[in-house]
């Protein structure tokens, strides 16, 4: 039975507040913080086995570690805000009016309420010893971390300017920037601000900072990794004032238009994305779908075969929801065109298409269940890439499209699940008396929760290898081309998130500002990329082009498991 909420609340402060103990002593000593976290980890862990029946205690846990990271999400920020707020101090700005509108903040909580109204009904009328319903509130702490945040933003943001050194500052309470106005790539005037492509429900693969606070003009400013949407006053004042320090030829004059989300013209957009956020980013439909169900007391195998075949369903469609979440559109770019047509047909899948979506992420995606249902979307970043870049990123996407890895995914993730379902029923079936086997237990279910990270892991990276050298047999210049493509994209990807991180946080390491993900790691990074990311190291993908020159076959996947294990322990 799932604790009642006040009991929930409770141990989620409690790993909220050790994280916050440890922030605090982490000030006068790092390694006395992390100390001080562990041992009040150790005993809120020891105080739950010790007074709650041993499954129950596994509940209580994930409670506190949930509240731990929330914590954290919530005071990455502080460090960095603290830093501008006393730079501030010391040097003349001026400071930028922002005009807020309690409508603003409204709509965004209206969307977010929307959106999770199915997992709420759930929550409360639902099956009252339903699983999902662990799952649903753990899903609220994620969207309440996000919550809070934003309302943190619209209620505390600060913009200042500083004519003499050309910086732009961000403040609020839990994001702050200090962006060198030589570094901004593009601005741009939006009529409005543009809901259904901030609201962090609403979309994928985003890279944009919401600062809005009021439904005026939006000025918005690109930065290497990050696009960032103010609403200032005299927004065209500061578009032109920062355009004459812009170090671009091409500057933007058109004001863009933006419509009302509610606007007749945006239904279509507004519904395909509040359908990606219901079923895609969170499980409001499901868990809708199954209330009903359970309202008119449908057989339990029945709503089990209605939940399946709905999830056949959205991953059947999933290219067209993820085509409106991604707000791409079929790229009209006739280079682009030829050179992915040229890809896809030495593929064997020549009706697959192009789509961009707007991102200053360097990514691309394949969606789609099988070939007659898949496309390929590109970034806007990813685009800027020199055209045999380009070709590498499209034949890589080409053979998970031609070897449906998207369906295949699903399917094997679906499977462990029903596994590990099936043994906790059948634990609490045929163990009468869990106390006695608590032990046991408890090191069988760890062991299972850890190997599926593991097992999803191995799936996908598997899928990636394949695709990188697949792939290299698609392009005129092979590996060679594949694995230069892969260094064009990590080098500009490196680039990017090493500038946003100067822009968001506190360097206090230099050696941190030339990470390369094209160079081999620490231990305990490459342990954790080999064993729990989706895809090899980079370093390790454009090695094994380089080295491997007889494609996709038995050697290279030999050398891939090899080396999953022997790169994880050795140094």
């Amino acid at each position: 039975m799932l604790p009642n909420w006040y009991e929930i609340v409770l141990y989620i402060l409690v790993g909220a507040g050790i994280q916050v103990i440890g922030l605090i002593v982490e000030k006068i000593n790092k390694k006395l913080g992390n100390v001080i976290e562990i041992i009040l980890g150790l005993l809120a862990v020891g105080f739950v086995f010790y007074q709650l029946p041993f499954m129950d205690g596994f509940i209580y846990v994930a409670f506190i570690s949930s509240g731990y990271f929330l914590a954290i999400s919530l005071t990455t920020g502080n460090e960095k805000r603290i830093e501008i707020e006393k730079e501030l101090r010391q040097i003349k700005v001026e400071k930028i009016p922002l005009e807020r509108d309690l409508k603003r903040i409204v709509s965004d909580l209206f969307i977010t309420g929307f959106v999770l109204m199915g997992a709420i009904l759930f929550y409360m009328f639902g099956p009252e010893y339903s699983l999902l319903k662990y799952m649903i509130v753990f899903g609220f702490v994620s969207t309440a971390t996000e919550v809070i945040k934003r309302i943190g933003i619209y209620t505390t943001v600060k913009v200042f300017y500083d004519n003499d050194e050309k910086y732009l500052y961000l403040t609020s309470r839990f994001e702050s920037r200090k962006i060198p106005i030589e570094d901004v790539e593009e601005v741009k005037l939006e009529t409005n601000v543009d809901l259904l492509k901030l609201h962090s429900l609403l979309t994928m693969f985003s890279s944009n900072a919401d600062f809005t606070t009021s439904f005026q003009k939006v000025l918005r400013v690109s930065v290497p990794g990050e696009t960032m949407y103010m609403t200032i006053h005299e927004p065209e004042k500061w578009k032109k004032a920062f355009e004459e320090w812009m170090k671009v030829e091409e500057k933007e004059k058109e004001l863009q238009q933006v419509l009302p989300f509610w606007h007749r013209k945006n239904m279509k957009r507004m519904l395909g994305k509040l359908y990606f956020a219901s079923t895609v980013k969170g499980v409001s439909a499901y868990t809708g779908l199954l209330l009903i169900l359970y309202y008119f007391e449908v057989a339990p195998w029945i709503m089990v075969a209605v939940g399946l075949a709905y999830w056949a369903f959205n991953l059947y469609i999933s290219d067209r929801v993820l085509k409106v979440a991604l707000d791409a559109k079929e790229t009209v770019n006739p280079q682009l065109i030829q050179v992915s047509q040229r890809i896809f047909e030495r593929a064997g899948i020549p009706n697959v298409r192009v789509y961009e979506t707007e991102s200053t992420e360097y990514n691309g995606l394949a969606t789609g269940m099988n070939i007659g249902k898949s496309m390929v979307t590109l970034t806007t970043a990813t685009l800027k890439l020199p055209t045999g870049a380009i070709e590498g990123i499209l034949a890589h996407e080409a053979i998970h499209v031609k070897k449906r890895d998207v369906l295949w995914g699903q399917i094997w993730k679906l499977g462990y699940l029903m596994i590990l379902i099936a043994f906790v029923l059948l634990i609490e079936e045929n163990i009468t008396n869990i106390e006695e086997h608590k032990v046991s237990i408890f090191l069988v279910v760890f062991f299972l929760m850890m190997f599926f990270s593991v097992f999803q892991s191995f799936c996908s990276q598997w899928m990636e290898v394949r695709a990188d050298h697949l792939g290299a047999s698609l392009l005129r210049g092979g590996s060679e081309q594949m694995s230069n493509s892969l260094i064009a994209l990590s080098e500009k990807q490196d680039a990017a998130i090493n500038k946003s991180l100067s822009y968001s946080t506190v360097i206090k390491d230099e050696k941190e500002k030339e990470k390369s993900s094209i160079e081999r790691d620490s231990l305990i990074w490459r342990f954790i990329e080999f064993q729990f990311m989706p895809h090899p190291p980079m370093y390790w993908r454009v090695q094994s082009l380089k080295e491997n020159g007889e494609g996709w076959g038995k050697r290279i996947r030999n050398r891939w498991i090899v080396d999953r294990v022997k790169e994880s322990v050795l140094r």
